[in-house]
């Protein structure tokens, strides 16, 4: 049976205002639908303090055996060299996050987390305890928290690696569990074309675009809107007319109206690689092309297409 890894308390987080800016995807539930009570976070029953004596989980066949508070799983020999007492129910409630289908049990052999027993339930196991209408909780044991270093937006990665995007209510339903500050790392979009960039590292500008798939993995984390991202880079061929891009987000060329959104930055001018006799006039369709693939290369190799028979300096003057 699946158990849920201890529960890692992180530190103080840095204190920081949430902020919420678009709405999530509500995941779809897979399965039959249960009904769900509001969200609070998991705490013991009042009568929390479980009496000594054999406990029985109604998933699963192992016994349990609480001496002075302390719960431990026990072998037939021992359960044997006890006499076989019969097994009491353990105090066992049902849990989910309310954008999982997942389903916990846990047993509260105590008051403090520390000795919650977690379990991660198969369908049949889910069955086998009468299959219970889960609570909603505000928290899970394994989940952990964490904040991109791009928004103030909290997020939760469930035990069961499920990842949701917290509202300011969710969190407060967490117990304000601490969360990670992932400082260096984010989400941007430049401002002047639609691609989203996962940021690996932020001082850099290292990182790469990602499509919907990603993005919805990721609980749809606001992107920061960037006119420029670190160490991007526009650049042209020498005199050529076309003005390219490299950075996180792509690499290509980019039109007028994209160069004038990011700022009109000045490009760098590289020298291109030879392209020999490559073309010929009927390669292009107009003369204005022709004459653009001219002005490229003919500063560093010359007319080495020999698309300018007069040496005037025009390119391919029989097209339109």
């Amino acid at each position: 049976m699946p158990k849920v890894p201890p529960h890692t308390r992180f530190g103080a987080g840095r204190k920081a205002r949430y902020l919420n800016t678009i709405t999530r995807v509500a995941a779809a539930l897979a399965g039959a639908a249960v009904a769900l009570g509001t969200a609070v976070a998991v705490a013991a029953p009042a009568n929390a303090a479980v009496s000594d004596g054999y406990y029985k989980q109604p998933f699963d066949a192992t016994i349990w055996h609480v001496d002075g508070g302390i719960a431990r799983a026990v072998g037939f020999e021992e359960w044997a060299g006890a006499g076989f007492p019969e097994p009491l129910a353990s105090p066992t409630d049902y849990v989910k996050y309310a954008w999982s289908p997942t389903v916990y049990a846990v047993t509260f052999w105590g008051d403090p987390e520390s000795t919650w027993d977690w379990d991660r339930l198969t369908e049949a196991q889910w069955h086998a305890s009468g299959s219970p209408v889960p609570r909603t909780a505000g928290w899970i044991a394994g989940s952990s928290y964490y904040q991109w270093g791009t928004s103030g937006e909290i997020f939760v990665q469930g035990e069961d690696g499920v990842k949701h995007k917290l509202t300011y209510a969710e969190w407060a339903a967490s117990g304000f569990r601490g969360y990670e500050w992932r400082s260096t790392q984010g989400f941007m979009k430049l401002s002047w074309a639609p691609n989203i960039m996962r940021i690996t590292n932020l001082s850099t500008g290292d990182g790469y675009s990602i499509g919907y798939a990603e993005w919805s993995a990721e609980a749809f984390p606001t992107p920061q809107v960037v006119q420029r991202i670190v160490n991007d880079r526009f650049y042209k061929y020498g005199n050529g007319p076309t003005i390219y891009y490299e950075g996180a987000a792509f690499s290509r060329a980019i039109s007028y109206t994209e160069w004038v959104g990011a700022g009109r930055p000045v490009p760098e001018i590289r020298q291109p690689a030879n392209p020999g006799n490559s073309v010929d006039c009927t390669n292009f369709a107009t003369q204005s092309d022709a004459q653009a693939w001219f002005d490229t290369y003919y500063p560093y190799y010359g007319d080495v297409a020999q698309l300018d028979g007069d040496d005037d300096r025009i390119a391919c003057e029989n097209l339109p």
